[in-house]
């Protein structure tokens, strides 16, 4: 079952300086009706935190984007302009600028019932309705 989440909680997903290996979530177009899955991860190499980026392509089958950089997705330093990656480098561009005023008019977020941070199974309604169990949270 997928939970609607805000855009403000994906900011405190996507910004977090910590390495994030769960964050599965879907965005919806509230214009065209249109939806895309991705996985994302952050790292941090050379002192340079990255965002990399995969799209389900069939049930649970997801490929690698890139990585987002500066309001576009890139591999193998390449812009990648898929509608998927158009999608969520547009969604990532204005949760870093905190445009939640737009991407709440725009979008919605939806995540499978785990944190969006480590990936395990959410089970109060606080955390689901959020889509952070309470030690993510509270980092």
């Amino acid at each position: 079952m997928a939970h609607k989440i805000s855009s403000a909680s994906l900011f405190e997903v996507i910004n977090r300086e910590a390495n994030n290996h769960g964050s599965e979530f879907t965005i919806k177009s509230l214009r065209t009706g249109k939806d895309y899955t991705y996985k994302i991860s952050r790292s941090l190499f050379k002192g340079n935190w990255y965002t990399h980026v995969k799209v389900e392509t069939e049930y649970q089958n997801y490929i690698r984007l890139g990585f987002f950089s500066h309001g576009k997705i890139i591999n193998k330093g390449q812009i990648i302009d898929s509608a998927s990656a158009k999608a969520i480098a547009w969604t990532l561009d204005n949760v870093q600028k905190k445009n939640f005023n737009l991407l709440d008019n725009s979008i919605e977020v939806f995540h499978t019932g785990s944190c969006l941070v480590c990936g395990k199974k959410l089970t109060d309604a606080n955390s689901i309705e959020i889509g952070l169990g309470p030690i993510c949270r509270s980092k």
